[in-house]
């Protein structure tokens, strides 16, 4: 095998060629993965920025809320356990007094691998939106 291998006469080639191919392909399979992670960062982006319009309008973090939550983080694949919390002071409960500023944070994990649920890079992806409450509580 050494002496094949150490051979000049052109038939290594096939060896290197079979390498090359094999690195191609785990690279190909790293970039399509890592466009998977960064559309769910924009996907959770998006949701932040939901999130953050419907808390401003309603003026506090109700069950609308969890279920525009729910409703956004389920159509976002490549995730796992996604999350949120608002940070605020809250007037009573959950309400939010107008002009109260209150920040969203939504968080999700994701994993660059190669193939199937190969997961060598585990990534913590965390989306943020600020805004203002509209609602005047009396």
């Amino acid at each position: 095998m050494m002496k094949i291998l150490k051979s000049k006469r052109g038939e290594g080639s096939y060896v290197s060629t079979a390498v090359f191919i094999l690195i191609a392909v785990v690279f190909i399979s790293f970039t399509i993965n890592l466009f998977a992670v960064i559309h769910a960062k924009q996907q959770l982006d998006a949701c932040a920025d939901q999130l953050t319009r419907q808390i401003q309008l309603a003026g506090e973090v109700n069950g609308d809320t969890d279920a525009l939550f729910q409703a956004m983080s389920g159509n976002i694949s490549a995730v796992e356990s996604p999350s949120y919390t608002v940070s605020t002071s809250y007037l009573t409960g959950k309400k939010i007094q107008y002009g109260t500023v209150f920040t969203v944070k939504v968080t999700a994990g994701a994993s660059l691998g190669g193939f199937g649920d190969f997961n060598l890079l585990p990534v913590q992806l965390v989306s943020t939106g600020s805004g203002v409450s509209e609602e005047f509580w009396k």
